[in-house]
Order: structure tokens, then C-alpha cells, then sequence
């Protein structure tokens, strides 16, 4: 069986391609040209002559600009706080980019370093890895059944720990330490978006709506920000929402940045889902802890509530219903409240 495996010449990427090789699949492997990166495709093949398979070079700069890049200034612009990698591994990396591949290579399966685990008995489920703190079943939300359907994650059932040993075992170099920044922005996001979005001053109001400073932008604030304010006040502030009609700031204290329900758009459900009112466990952004909820569908809109209030529910960012160990679903958060 055919497999085409991204790969970035990273570790777990690498050995990820190893596992399939070991386990007597075709392995090929593509690195996705998706920025303008310094030696990326020559690690990616110093990978590939290592462990023995071809590597093909798969140009998706422009898609990559125009769905991954361009979204996530249009929804900033929006007051969002988007979360790029989701976007980008249904849109390009499952979607676009294997695709091309596809026609180089002809028909394959697709797989990829993530942490994860994919059930196909019957039907298609996706899994929480088997190492808890390295799990990425919140970044594959977004993947359809038909993409899950053809796609393998080997590294699921490992640790990071084994992962790095059996890289040193075949003379692959170890990380000392692993990137958790968006790929495509070199520094301060505020920086990055000012090259699209030009600064515009507004009030920064209390809660009460007291005028108590001045901003730069709504677009350079997230819910939940404390520091980069640029106020002095007699206690910690944090931004409670923002509103770009009118290009005002509301802060306040921490307790405020509390909220009990999330109305939701653009959702994906992995698991069936035949819209009644089901309990579930959520968690509003990728490092968050799941907590209790209510899925509930009512009056044209989907809603998540919280039996206790979580920080820093933010519109544009991702929440994701785990049943048990299996990814329910997710949607985009539109308000919270």
C-alpha cells in the first residue's frame, strides 16, 4: 500500500515515515513548500536518504498565502483570534497539498507526525493519543471523515520519549527543543499584523465605561490579555471583549473574563451528531483543560454551556467536544457570553 508522508524534517514527521517503512508500506515522503523557509527541503531529504525512501518538493505557497494566510488577517481584521494550523491542516495539508501529491505520485493514503489515533472499524473516529501531554486531536477537529478515512497517524500510540529514542537508534538528530510558534510569523504577531493592518487609536474603557487609556488597534488584543495594555491602574486589568465598530477596548478584572456559554459557527462533527442536547467535555483552546458541557442546538444556532465558567472564551478561536477519548467535534466560537 502506497503512503505519502509530509514531511518537514522534523523528528516526528521522520519517524513517522520510519514506522510505516518498518511496517512494509510504500512510503513516499513531500515536503509542502508552503512559506519561503531557510533549508527546509534539504533536512526533509537529508531525512529521506537516511531512511531510504524518495521525497518529492510540493509548491503550495500560493494556497497556503490564500487559505491560510490571508484568513488569518481577514479574521484579526474581524476582532478574531483565529487559530492557523487548524485551518491550515484541513484546507492544505489533508486537503491542497496532498492532493498534489496525489498527482505526482498517483493514489495513496496520506499520514503525518501528529499525535493522534484513528479507529476505522466500521467507521472513522479519531482518537486522543496515547500520550496525553503531546496530544494534537484538538488541531484535527476540522478534518472530514473522508479525509480521516485516508489518512494514518503511527506516532499515536507512542510517547514523545520513544519517539526521540528511536531517532537516536537511526542516527537522526534530536531536537533539544521544539517550536510552538505559528510557522509563518517570525517574532510578535503584533508586528506581523501591522504589515496588513494599519494602527488605529481607541479608548480603553472599564466594564462601568469609564474612559481609562488609549489602544493602538482592537486588532492587536485578544480576550484574556493582560500585559501590552499600556495602563496604570490600581489593580491587574484584562481585556473582557473588544468591539471594532467602535474601536473600543473593555477591560476589567480577571473575574470578568469568565464566561458560561459559546454560540458556535462552522462546526465539523466527527462523531454522529443528530443535533439533541448531549453532555460532553470542551476545551476552548488547545492547551486548555476539557471541562463539563451541554451541546445544545436551539433557534438556528449551536451552543456550548459550561457547567462551570471558563477564561477567556474567544471569539475566532476553536472548541472542541471530546467524548471520552474520541473527538465529538468543534466549531468556531462566534460570542460568548
Amino acid at each position: 500500500m502506497k503512503v505519502i508522508v509530509g514531511m518537514s524534517g522534523g523528528v516526528d514527521s521522520s519517524i513517522a515515515a520510519y514506522l510505516l517503512k518498518k511496517a512494509g508500506y510504500d512510503v513516499i515522503g513531500a515536503y509542502f513548500e508552503m512559506i519561503d523557509t531557510k533549508n527546509g527541503f534539504e533536512n526533509a531529504k537529508r531525512v529521506s536518504d537516511v531512511l531510504g525512501i524518495p521525497l518529492i518538493k510540493v509548491d503550495i505557497r500560493k494556497e497556503f498565502e490564500r487559505e491560510v494566510i490571508e484568513d488569518f488577517v481577514r479574521h484579526y481584521k474581524m476582532g478574531l483570534t483565529p487559530n492557523p494550523c487548524v485551518m491550515c491542516n484541513e484546507k492544505i495539508k489533508f486537503g491542497i497539498a496532498f492532493e498534489k501529491a496525489k498527482e505526482v505520485t498517483g493514489n495513496a493514503l496520506f499520514s503525518t507526525g501528529h499525535y493522534a489515533i484513528l479507529k476505522k472499524n466500521g467507521r472513522v473516529r479519531l482518537k486522543k493519543a496515547f500520550d496525553k501531554t503531546k496530544d494534537q486531536s484538538y488541531m484535527l477537529w476540522r478534518l472530514k471523515r473522508s479525509q480521516l478515512a485516508n489518512s494514518l497517524f503511527p506516532l499515536g500510540r507512542l510517547t514523545k520519549k520513544e519517539v526521540f529514542e528511536i531517532a537516536k537508534d537511526i542516527g537522526l538528530p534530536v531536537p533539544k527543543s521544539e517550536s510552538q510558534d505559528v510557522c509563518f510569523i517570525n517574532g510578535k504577531l503584533s508586528e506581523f499584523l501591522k504589515k496588513y493592518i494599519k494602527e488605529k487609536e481607541g479608548e480603553i474603557i472599564l466594564t462601568n465605561g469609564k474612559v481609562i487609556g488609549t489602544h493602538r488597534g482592537v486588532w492587536f488584543y485578544t480576550v484574556g490579555q493582560r500585559s501590552g495594555l499600556g495602563i496604570s491602574f490600581g489593580e491587574p486589568l484584562y481585556v473582557v471583549r473588544t468591539d471594532v465598530k467602535s474601536n473600543r477596548i473593555i477591560v476589567g478584572r480577571r473575574e470578568e473574563c469568565f464566561f458560561k456559554f459559546a454560540e458556535l459557527t462552522d462546526t465539523n462533527f466527527i462523531e454522529r451528531w443528530d443535533g439533541k442536547e448531549t453532555e460532553l467535555t470542551g476545551k476552548v483552546r488547545y492547551k486548555a483543560k476539557e471541562k463539563r458541557c451541554v451541546l445544545k442546538k436551539g433557534n438556528g444556532k449551536i451552543i456550548a454551556e459550561f457547567a462551570e465558567k471558563q477564561f477567556a472564551i474567544t471569539a475566532g478561536q476553536s472548541l472542541v467536544f471530546y467524548r471520552g477519548d474520541y473527538v465529538f467535534g468543534g466549531g468556531i466560537i462566534k460570542r460568548a457570553y
